[in-house]
């Protein structure tokens, strides 16, 4: 499996609908934005199969933490399983588990999954995956 083996046109049609759900001004405009953005992502998946970054983008907008969670773990076991990165996905997922599911533990092993991603990250997603760890360590510090 290809890291991004998306053209920039299919790739923009995905941000296109992305922002559309990003800047939606109401539930119900969000929800016919988010089903344009899962139109775009299901053409993909038809012609590329379940790549994580497209399960990734759907756990993204997805507005439900529970299925959203369900997602980034898919996105999580398809791009481990395919040798592809998941730094993204577990910083995602781990940010979800700690400010919307109340679950710091299983966040911070999110976080201890991909850290031997963290050397050639870049400084922002490095300072995130600090920043998450200090939260989960402050809300149930680790075992000794």
């Amino acid at each position: 499996m290809d890291r991004f083996p998306f053209s920039k046109r299919e790739w923009k049609a995905v941000r296109t609908a992305a922002a559309a759900v990003a800047e939606a001004s109401g539930p119900s405009q969000r929800a016919v934005r988010f089903d344009d953005l899962r139109a775009a992502l299901g053409g993909l998946k038809d012609k590329y199969g379940d790549h994580p970054v497209l399960i990734e983008i759907e756990a993204d907008f997805t507005a439900e933490p529970a299925t959203a969670a369900k997602l980034y773990r898919a996105a999580e076991l398809y791009a481990a399983a395919n040798e592809l990165p998941t730094l993204s996905i577990r910083l995602s997922l781990a940010k979800l588990l700690v400010e919307e599911l109340d679950d710091p533990q299983e966040a911070r092993a999110a976080l201890i999954a991909c850290r031997d991603e963290l050397p050639d990250a870049a400084a922002t997603d490095c300072e995130a995956w600090n920043g998450l760890l200090a939260e989960c360590d402050r809300l149930a510090p680790a075992k000794s």
